[in-house]
């Protein structure tokens, strides 16, 4: 955004006076205005903007585009194309646009509601655009809107210089991601917090992007996903390391403006749904934990998720879910559950990173309910419409949090249980469950459930179940020797016979050899019409004649 170069800073501040004047903070009607505006501003929706000295026109898409051309030296002169005569919300969502080029829009948001005078602005909190633009030096060290602008300048650079359209997002990446890290402040907690900015943006830059093309799944999933992962990953491990130091007081002006900034995840693209609020929620939970920024968001939220409701828009689950997440930052887990299960059972997931930040703080008894209701609803969520390899990946997740949790309390029942509930796709779990705790019975029962074969086992997990447990695995030798005979060709014949050979050196272990006896020759009697088989068997020295 260059139009801080073509309007002078008084200016535009001036005619935010004007607004202050003609728009009371102590009236309803003006206060959904702003707010009205503010989420156009927010949604992105200004666009085609040209400036003179004074005046800005500018796009703006509402539920249909309007014209609108603003005056600075007289904000009433101001026009719209809507069939509004006053100022209406397009009308301030240019100006918020026109605002963001010379100073942060929430102290627009904030002055307005306090009615300070512009004289109070410049003296507080103007600085002249030209800081910005330094020779010396690139960004201010303790300034996000300084560091928004290098990130623009920096990419818009780098777009310049793309070499192949086909590698866009790995030249993103690799290479003007990797520029702004190398960028990143000297000290140490200050470099951190801007590679979490430099990381959210370059998430936003990909959410961009994607919108201007038409990406095919396997682009999606496996061309750009794992820059989506790492970045998310990236957040995750800076904040850890911004957590070893103690915080400077000159990072709270940044966590003030970072608000607003981590919003964009929300509704930037329809992308990444999951990927979006997950960073989202892990922004929120361990940088902005605080009941001055969640009173603020949730007001935020209410407001755009009633507009979202009642224009129809695709972002409504994102509003819904961040408000969630607000409940969740006040405990609030009643309230939660009461609204997710209004939800589709896709939602499920988008509870993980709450149940994780509970596990982490070893909150055992938050954590009980949580753990309930993921129990209560896995089953809803398995028999939804959600694609059978997200299903996977959701139940694999959750069982490794129930695991956790039960580990904890010492209740081993409590994760047999939650695989029994989730089969078929917690299959891997139960099983390897079942062979660690020596349930041999329960392992065998899980495989004839599933129509396992024994040629489709592991052998080396059958020895080890023989070695361990003799006999037990009696009952699904003996129900394969059936199979195989009932299908009546010589290889099956050979497969049955292998099978006997098995159940022979149970039983000898067993030193049950009458045992045996009586089945084989009851076997060799029931099938003496099946000359193949008969001939196996004397093969395998089973029977004699």
């Amino acid at each position: 955004m260059m139009l801080g170069r073509d309007l002078s800073k008084e200016l535009v501040l001036g005619a935010g006076e004007q607004i202050k004047k003609l728009l009371s903070n102590k009236d309803e009607d003006d206060r959904n205005l702003i707010k009205k505006g503010l989420i156009l501003y927010r949604q992105g929706s200004i666009y085609n903007v040209s400036t003179t000295s004074h005046t800005v026109s500018a796009k703006v898409q509402d539920v249909t585009s309007v014209q609108v051309e603003l005056d600075l030296d007289d904000f009433v002169m101001s026009s719209c194309t809507c069939p509004s005569q006053e100022i209406c919300r397009h009308r301030i969502a240019a100006f918020l646009y026109v605002y963001a080029s010379v100073d942060r829009v929430g102290t627009f948001v904030d002055y307005w509601k306090e009615e300070m005078s512009v004289d109070d602005v410049l003296k507080k909190h103007v600085r002249k655009a030209s800081s910005f633009y330094k020779p010396d030096k690139e960004y201010e060290d303790s300034s996000l809107a300084s560091w928004i602008v290098f990130f623009d300048r920096q990419y818009d650079e780098w777009y310049e210089h793309v070499s192949s359209p086909h590698q866009l997002f790995q030249s993103l990446f690799h290479q003007y991601y990797s520029t702004l890290k190398q960028k990143a402040p000297k000290s140490p907690e200050m470099k951190q917090f801007f590679i979490v900015q430099a990381s959210v943006t370059v998430f936003l830059k990909i959410l961009k992007l994607l919108n201007e093309t038409n990406p095919s799944d396997y682009m999606l999933q496996h061309i750009i996903y794992p820059y989506i992962d790492q970045l998310t990953d990236n957040v995750g491990a800076a904040i850890r390391e911004m957590k070893r130091y103690a915080l400077p007081f000159a990072l709270d002006p940044l966590l003030v403006d970072s608000v607003e900034r981590f919003r964009e995840l929300l509704y930037t693209s329809k992308h990444y749904q999951y990927e979006r609020s997950h960073l989202y929620q892990l922004l929120w939970i361990e940088l902005l934990r605080r009941d001055k920024f969640i009173s603020i968001e949730r007001e935020w939220l209410e407001e755009r998720l009633h507009d979202e409701l009642k224009q129809e828009s695709p972002y409504a689950v994102e509003m819904e879910t961040a408000l969630m997440h607000m409940d969740f930052l006040q405990s609030r887990d009643e309230q939660i559950f009461t609204t997710l299960r209004k939800l589709t059972p896709a939602a499920l997931p988008f509870t993980f990173n709450w149940v994780e930040d509970i596990l982490k703080k070893k909150n055992w008894k938050r954590l009980s309910g949580w753990i309930s209701y993921l129990m209560d609803h896995s089953t809803e969520y398995i028999h939804s419409s959600v694609h059978f390899d997200e299903k996977r990946q959701t139940i694999r997740y959750m069982l490794n949090l129930i695991k956790e949790y039960s580990d904890a309390m010492k209740d081993d029942q409590l994760f047999e249980n939650a695989c029994r509930n989730m089969l078929p796709f917690s299959y891997a779990e139960y099983d390897d469950y079942l062979l660690q705790k020596e349930k041999y019975k329960n392992w065998i029962e899980l495989q004839t459930l599933l129509g396992f074969s024994l040629s489709e086992l592991d052998s080396y997990v059958l020895k080890d179940i023989e070695k361990n447990e003799p006999g037990v695995l009696l009952p699904i030798y003996v129900k394969s020797v059936q199979d195989e005979i009932r299908l009546k060709s010589r290889e099956n014949y050979k497969r049955a016979v292998r099978y006997l050979k098995r159940i022979k050196a149970q039983y000898k272990k067993l030193k049950r050899e009458e045992v045996w006896e009586n089945y084989i020759l009851t076997l060799a009697e029931e099938h003496k019409r099946l000359r193949a088989f008969k001939e196996e068997l004397k093969k395998g020295k089973l029977i004699h004649d």
